[in-house]
């Protein structure tokens, strides 16, 4: 499901079914529009599988390592001190 239609997805189905976004995350800033815009998870296998595929198995660690810094620093930036906090008031879609 595109980042574009989760608000419209989370609307229809509701809060008590949990919602996981697997499609273009490829940073920690994509994964907090996606929490802000309504998932409840965000999967990021391109990212760990180019990891995985240029540094095995430290290259994953190196991946885990930056996705996480990136989804600090645009918290920080969001002044939000944890995920939980993010609602739909920190995203927007410019091209919905």
């Amino acid at each position: 499901m595109p980042l574009r239609e989760l608000p419209a997805v989370r609307a229809a189905v509701g809060p008590s079914v949990p919602l996981i976004l697997d499609s273009g995350i490829t940073s920690g800033g994509d994964v907090v529009a996606a929490l802000a815009l309504g998932a409840d998870f965000t999967m990021i296998g391109r990212s760990y599988l180019y990891g995985l595929m240029a540094g095995g198995e430290r290259g994953v660690d190196r991946v885990l390592a930056v996705l996480a810094r990136e989804l600090t620093v645009t918290l920080q930036l969001l002044s939000v001190g944890a995920v939980d906090e993010l609602g739909p008031e920190h995203a927007r879609l410019l091209h919905p």
